[in-house]
């Protein structure tokens, strides 16, 4: 069974504070959609805008809200002395995995890259999932120095694969014989195709039946119908990329009813045609 894991935005008061209560209602609402998890904490949640302090207690927030339902805690950091201690917070939290980014903004070799994630492995019992986004980190790692990472700890477990090689997601696939989780959107079709074992998306955040609906229709050997769903939810998700993607998930959410709040600085605002041209493009593609 293919999981799909929505990674949960974070609602920023006016005054860029965090709105808990809203994050409880958010986190309550995804797992009502459908969603088979919640992964806290990531890229979709701003956290490398946030201080520890408050990414600890939206992580402690989500999972309260969740009430049992699966929670991966995001707890990478540009350094590992800072990961291990959101590794262990999460621990203690009640997360069900914890997943990391590799380090970020010096260039740090393979071998520090790998060293980090066995680090964390080691400083939990928890089971780790590596976020490779080479797009955001700028670390390009072949398939095969990823099957070293993962098969270096048992409890290493799986990665979400945020890339458009398909080819690369395939070998580690067979390599590894370990989950490989799809993290781009716009190929949701393209990672089910290649045996992904599931999807963690930022637009699940704001369409998720629309892959939900994918899924059914692959089950089903309905290509064509799938193809189709997928083409609706890309129209949205290339607009809003071409306006802002963290305040355009917000206005979507905002519009489905939920109060999710602003972006934090230095992230942008929608202007008032904005919001309206990408609410319209989601009201024509909704299935």
């Amino acid at each position: 069974m293919k999981k799909l894991y929505v990674p949960i935005i974070t609602p920023f008061r006016e005054d860029e504070t965090v709105n808990y209560e809203a994050l409880k209602k958010i986190t309550k609402g995804l797992l009502s959609e459908g969603a088979d998890g919640i992964y806290a904490g990531g890229s979709s949640a701003e956290c490398f805008l946030m201080t520890m302090e408050e990414r600890m207690k939206t992580l402690e927030t989500v999972i309260s809200a969740a009430d049992g339902a699966p929670v991966i805690a995001h707890i990478g950091a540009i350094g590992t002395k800072l990961s291990e201690e959101l590794a262990v917070h999460a621990e203690k939290a009640g997360a069900s995995m914890i997943s990391s980014v590799p380090p970020f903004y010096f260039s740090y070799d393979f071998e520090s890259i790998k060293r980090y994630y066995w680090d964390l492995a080691d400083s939990v019992k928890l089971p780790l999932m590596i976020y490779y986004i080479p797009s955001n980190t700028g670390h390009q790692l072949s398939a095969a120095q990823l099957a070293e990472i993962m098969d270096g700890r048992e409890n290493i477990t799986s990665i979400k694969f945020t890339s458009f090689d398909y080819y690369k997601m395939q070998q580690l696939h067979e390599m590894t014989k370990k989950e490989v989780i799809g993290g781009k959107d716009e190929g949701f079709i393209s990672a089910m195709a290649m045996n992904a074992d599931g999807a963690i998306g930022t637009t699940f955040n704001c369409y998720f039946a629309h892959y939900k609906k994918i899924l059914s229709y692959l089950e089903n050997n309905d290509y064509k119908s799938a193809y189709e769903v997928q083409c609706k939810a890309n129209a949205i998700t290339a607009e809003l990329c071409s306006v802002n993607l963290f305040d355009g998930v917000k206005v979507l959410l905002q519009y489905k009813g939920y109060d999710a709040g602003i972006p934090r600085r230095p992230n942008g605002r929608l202007d008032a045609t904005s919001r309206k041209k990408l609410i319209d493009c989601y009201k024509n593609n909704m299935i």
